[in-house]
């Protein structure tokens, strides 16, 4: 018969994990934005528009409302102008840059206004001929995200995506590193499936291949992570960083450029009709108002854990690893102590 005892089964790390993260975003907290001297801009997220269905993905997976909007023109070439001189310039999307008919205008047009120019894409559409364009551009730094180093895992995790075509393209900017060192090549990889546990063999994978690869968190339920490198201890500020959505929307984050897509964010500036800096400065406000739109967003929301401190090299969101840069030198073990260490210690003492 029961004896009345009882038994819960342990708690799984994920969920372990997701109760201790939940609480530290929920618990008592003044946010205080980081108001910088020079406008913190991104970068424009152009389009969201793309030939993939990445099954985490809320603008384009296979559960997701598709928005296809594509922003014009004119009102990237205002943003551009807003931006301080020299600073870099990100261009991505909320689809793919690449599937914007303008995407290479745009990047014309940063270069010819003096900004370097960074691009993010999954690497499906750059054949030679557009990679080479954007070289004769200047454009030296490429960002692919890559969630998988083996076809059939890729694929199911990139839609309609195939791997090889990504490592081709890759593999043509290595060569092209001959002729032009500066050049870097980057990937993005979420922490999905079966990576996590694999993380030195992705490395070592791409140790050949590519100047660095970002391991990241996973992202879900719009505001929320999992994955983490670990849970920090309590909460921090965020960076007010701005994005410009294919909408002209103009976001603080990461976070709000994903909430946007799914619920109503009306109230945040507009590119059409606000300068950066004067968006930024009413973002910043927002963030400090926690009764505002974006206060309330922003209360229950932990993509703050981007912007964490770092433990032994990683932050809570991502893992970096570099294959530019020579490893540190091993460190010199120190000298052994001298046979007359005791009277080198008071040596001062008897001098006085």
């Amino acid at each position: 018969m029961p004896d009345g005892s009882s038994t819960t089964a342990p708690k799984s790390p994920r969920i372990i994990e997701a109760e201790k993260l939940d609480q530290i975003t929920t618990a008592p907290f003044v946010p205080k934005a980081d108001r910088r001297a020079e406008l913190d801009f991104a970068g424009f997220a152009t389009t969201e528009t793309c030939e993939l269905s990445c099954v985490f993905c809320h603008f384009n997976g296979p559960n997701a409302t598709k928005k296809a909007k594509t922003l014009a023109p004119e009102l990237i070439e205002k943003g551009l102008r807003d931006i301080p001189a020299g600073q870099k310039v990100h261009f991505a999307a909320t689809g793919d840059f690449f599937q914007d008919p303008h995407a290479l205008d745009h990047v014309h047009k940063a270069v010819e206004l003096g900004h370097p120019v960074n691009v993010l894409s999954h690497g499906q559409s750059m054949p030679p001929e557009r990679l080479e364009k954007m070289l004769a551009m200047g454009v030296r730094e490429f960002r692919f995200s890559v969630d998988h180093i083996e076809p059939r895992a890729y694929a199911k995790i990139r839609r309609g995506g195939d791997l090889e075509r990504v490592l081709e393209t890759i593999a043509y900017l290595k060569a092209r590193k001959e002729q032009i060192p500066e050049i870097n090549v980057e990937v993005n990889c979420i922490l999905i499936g079966d990576t996590r546990a694999r993380l030195e063999e992705f490395a070592e994978f791409w140790s050949t291949r590519v100047d660095a690869v970002h391991f990241h968190a996973e992202y879900y339920d719009v505001l929320k992570f999992r994955n983490l490198f670990f849970v920090p201890e309590k909460r921090n500020d965020c960076h007010i960083q701005l994005y410009v959505l294919p909408s002209g929307q103009i976001t603080p984050c990461c976070a709000m450029m994903v909430q946007s897509h799914e619920a109503d964010t009306s109230w945040l500036p507009n590119i059409a009709d606000t300068s950066l800096q004067e968006a930024y400065d009413r973002l910043c406000d927002m963030y400090e108002d926690p009764n505002s739109d974006l206060g309330k967003v922003c209360a229950k929301c932990q993509w703050w854990v981007m912007w964490s401190d770092t433990k032994d090299g990683d932050s809570p969101y991502m893992r970096t690893v570099r294959f530019d840069q020579p490893p540190p030198p091993p460190e010199e073990p120190p000298p052994p102590p001298s046979k007359h260490w005791l009277a080198e210690l008071l040596t001062p003492f008897r001098r006085s």
